[in-house]
């Protein structure tokens, strides 16, 4: 048995941005998988170990080992169109991506560590009813605009920076 000791809601708005392309599902894909590698999971598990013995320098070389052309690393990524299946027995081409920078997330944490509910991003990726492929989340600065706290805001710009330039590139 717990005792809960409060409970707080808070309300906000966020910014979904949602990007169309006339490229296909594969091109799209392609192109975001080009610009944010997919990270080294076994050296994060690795490296997130409380007890190892490695430097920050360490750590930050590892993670920057990591890092696509985007700024990104894959943490993971979902397959989502083989479980998503129509009733017509289509294929729904989906795909999520949880994105981000270590490193970066590890400067808003510093100040704030609920940062971690909005940190790493996601990203969405999926075939629509008119067989265009669209892209889509949401503003980074919208979602951790809510901590109200400027360091933070500004660097969640730069993350909604990175972002529409990994989209717009990708589509």
């Amino acid at each position: 048995m717990f005792t809960v000791n409060s409970i707080t809601n808070v309300d906000y708005t966020a910014t979904c941005v949602i990007v169309t392309s006339d490229k296909s599902f594969e091109e799209v894909t392609s192109g975001i998988e080009a610009m944010a590698s997919q990270a080294d999971n076994a050296l994060l598990r690795q490296l997130k170990r409380l007890d190892t013995n490695k430097s920050f320098d360490q750590v930050k070389s590892a993670v920057e080992s990591m890092v696509g052309k985007s700024g990104f690393t894959i943490l993971v990524d979902f397959e989502l169109g083989g479980l998503l299946t129509s009733e017509s027995g289509k294929r729904n081409k989906s795909k999520l991506y949880i994105i981000g920078n270590p490193l970066i997330a590890n400067q808003m944490f510093e100040q704030n560590p609920a940062v971690g509910l909005y940190v790493p991003l996601r990203l969405f990726v999926y075939e629509d009813f008119d067989g265009k492929t669209r892209v889509t989340y949401e503003k980074p600065s919208s979602l951790l605009g809510r901590l109200q706290n400027e360091e933070i805001f500004q660097v969640a710009q730069m993350l909604d920076q990175k972002l529409e330039n990994l989209v717009t590139t990708a589509v």
